[in-house]
This record gives structure tokens, C-alpha cells and sequence, in this order.
């Protein structure tokens, strides 16, 4: 292959395109002739009754979602929770957890329900003369040992 180099001093200087007479003064006039007089503006969303309804259904599948997925809260257990419970029952419990009434003095819950007369009156009534006693053994030779 031949390789000719280019020069642009040999290069012809003529403008290859030619442009009509006045076109240039026309141009402003032809240019607003093609543009409406006012804009004509489209609403970004059409709605119609089945997009309408289309929302209600999706809305009322994401409130049912919720109400079903969404765990109740537990409302307050009272003022005295364990007021249904049998005395016996509670006992049976602490028996089965192995706590004795020892373990249970130790809780500051427990120390502060005895600060009033009338509690420890409440559960001294309820224990026989042999309980008594026992306790008051059980309590004397636990003072002696230590």
C-alpha cells in the first residue's frame, strides 16, 4: 500500500454546503410557529375507579398483615397478681423448687412485706403451735452454731 501523507496546504478551501437566501432571518419565526402557544400539561397519574379500588384492596391486605403479624402487648397484671393463687399451691411450688422460707427471707421483697405488723400477724395465724416451735428450734441452734 501506498502511503501518501496529507498536507493541508493542498487541501481545497471551499465550504462544501450552501445555505438558501434569508434563511437565517426566517429561522426565529419558523422556530415559533412549531411551539404551541400554551403548553398543554398531562397529569403524571391518570386515576381511574381500578386504580381506586386497587389501592383499597392493597391497603386493607397491609393493615390485615399487621393486625395479624404484629404480637399484643400483655396489659398490666394487677394490682395483686398473685391473689387467684391457693396458699397451697404457692407452697407446693417453693417445695418443688427446693426454696425454703429461709431462701425467701433473704429477698428485700420479701423483708420489706414483714416491715408491717399486720403481714407477720397474717402468717403467724396461719402456722400451728408445732411450726411455731419448730421454727424457734430450727432458729435458736442455728444462732448457737455460728
Amino acid at each position: 500500500m501506498d502511503k501518501k501523507r496529507i498536507r493541508l496546504d493542498d487541501l481545497k478551501r471551499e465550504t462544501p454546503f450552501s445555505v438558501p437566501e434569508g434563511y437565517f432571518d426566517k429561522l426565529p419565526q419558523l422556530i415559533q410557529s412549531r411551539i404551541p402557544a400554551e403548553p398543554v400539561r398531562e397529569p403524571l397519574v391518570s386515576w381511574s375507579w381500578q386504580r381506586s379500588l386497587g389501592l383499597v384492596s392493597a391497603m386493607a391486605l397491609i393493615l390485615v398483615l399487621v393486625w395479624v403479624t404484629v404480637p399484643e402487648r400483655q396489659g398490666s397484671l394487677g394490682r395483686e397478681p398473685l391473689s387467684g393463687i391457693s396458699n397451697a399451691s404457692i407452697i407446693d411450688y417453693l417445695e418443688e423448687q427446693d426454696i425454703s422460707y429461709y431462701d425467701l427471707s433473704e429477698h428485700k421483697v420479701v423483708q420489706k412485706a414483714f416491715d408491717a405488723d399486720s403481714t407477720v400477724l397474717y402468717y403467724l395465724d396461719g402456722l400451728g403451735d408445732d411450726a411455731l416451735r419448730q421454727q424457734l428450734e430450727e432458729s435458736v441452734s442455728g444462732q448457737e452454731t455460728i
